[in-house]
């Protein structure tokens, strides 16, 4: 495989260290010649979280945590089993990423008065502090995931996307 990119990232390199990379494990694993759909679109996930990671969570917000803080907006006062279920996340993926948040203080938790147990997310002044950032930031890196793509090749592909892994 050619060089690797500057980008420090595992999950980005040109189209062509990509492609290079797939036909070999699509030859390992398919009998049939061709792309396969599943492979290109983890790799897509993969270079959308790098970009993500860097240009809009700046190491400081996951997706996953950019979610809880989208649903804390909206939704003041939700557990982590309730984010989980919402946002389609393992109760535990859940719980380490409201864990984050608190640590960063974008989070508090406040015991829930009827069931000491549970305790209530809200979103600190902090917390929208960087929503309110990640909201002017994510436009370029939205503009910039779709560079290569007209507006209607832009408009099918999340059309096409919404139709995938429906079973």
């Amino acid at each position: 495989m050619s060089a690797a990119s500057s980008d420090t990232s595992p999950a980005t390199g040109t189209p062509e260290e990509f492609a290079e990379a797939y036909a070999i494990v699509e030859a390992v694993l398919f009998d049939h010649p061709g792309p396969s759909l599943g492979l290109r679109l983890h790799g897509a996930s993969l270079r959308n979280l790098a970009r993500f990671n860097a240009r809009v969570g700046r190491g400081d917000v996951t997706v996953t945590m950019l979610a809880i803080l989208c649903m804390l907006e909206r939704l003041p006062g939700l557990s982590q089993s309730d984010l989980a279920r919402m946002i389609k996340v393992e109760r535990m993926t859940a719980g380490i990423n409201a864990k984050r948040c608190v640590e960063k203080g974008f989070v508090v938790r406040e015991t829930v008065p009827s069931d000491r147990r549970r305790f209530a997310l809200h979103l600190t002044d902090v917390g929208r502090a960087e929503l309110r950032a990640i909201r002017e930031r994510l436009p370029l890196h939205e503009d910039r995931l779709a560079q290569r793509l007209s507006a209607a090749e832009r408009g099918q592909l999340i059309a096409l996307l919404d139709k995938v892994g429906h079973d």
